[in-house]
């Protein structure tokens, strides 16, 4: 066998791990983590559909303990707005160029990061507009790069809720936009047989992973767990305009 595709196998189990280990703790940011190099090592069309899977697998374990954490009807509002935008986003990811769509990407996650770093954050309820923003945003990125995470890690982690409150609700809300997403890709013809046996080869070491991180969660200050989601949020701007 090659060298570089061995290389690349290799990459991309210990990145399903690593991804695994971040949203079993954090609720989100594996696949922010998982599709620019998935997208790089496999291309697009088959990293984004991929990525979900993968995803949506592994939140399957985290849902009993947080449904009943959680705000129903925000996440109802958030994933309206999100089913209507996604196929937006499948429309662009087929017609979009690779690079320039990479530091789209990068320049929207860098920017969340830096106002909510700079202590940005609202008190209250947050407006219908601003809920229903979020998600259309959300479920556009889902369906043009598999990212649905930026725009509801902005909307979230700028609230008052604490860190188990968010947690959970990152958990509902990419399991439900995911299946969403998988939904429409599965009509257009993306998730293919070949799909199919990347996510077989590597969901054991991200369902590893969240099961970890899963474990890891009790052990974590509220200030460590928001500076976490930074940090990782920070991290996939940065990486994502370099792969």
């Amino acid at each position: 066998m090659p060298e570089f595709p061995s290389a690349s196998v290799l990459l991309c189990l210990a990145t399903a791990l690593g991804a695994g280990i971040v949203r079993g703790f954090a609720g989100f940011g594996a696949a922010m983590i998982l599709t620019p190099v998935f997208s790089a090592v496999y291309g697009p069309a088959t990293g984004v559909p991929l990525c979900l899977l993968l995803e949506f697998v592994v939140a399957l374990p985290l849902l009993p303990r947080a449904v009943g954490l959680v705000d129903w009807r925000r996440i109802g509002l958030l994933l309206a707005a999100a089913t209507v935008c996604v196929p937006f986003g499948l429309l662009v990811l087929t017609l979009a160029d690779p690079a320039a769509l990479r530091w789209a990407l990068s320049g929207i996650v860098l920017a969340a990061v830096l106002v909510l770093a700079a202590g940005w954050s609202y008190r209250g309820k947050p407006a219908l507009a601003g809920t229903l923003a979020a998600g259309a945003a959300s479920g556009f990125l889902n369906g043009l790069a598999g990212m649905a995470g930026p725009p509801i890690a902005f909307y979230l982690l700028a609230g008052a809720d604490g860190a188990a409150v968010v947690r959970a609700s990152f958990i509902v809300y990419f399991t439900a936009v995911d299946l969403v997403a998988l939904a429409a890709m599965g009509a257009r013809g993306l998730i293919t047989l070949d799909v199919l046996k990347l996510a077989a080869l590597f969901v054991v070491p991200y369902v590893a992973g969240g099961l970890i991180g899963e474990r890891l969660f009790p052990l974590a200050s509220e200030t460590f767990f928001r500076r976490l989601a930074l940090i990782v949020l920070a991290c996939v701007a940065v990486g994502s305009a370099l792969l």
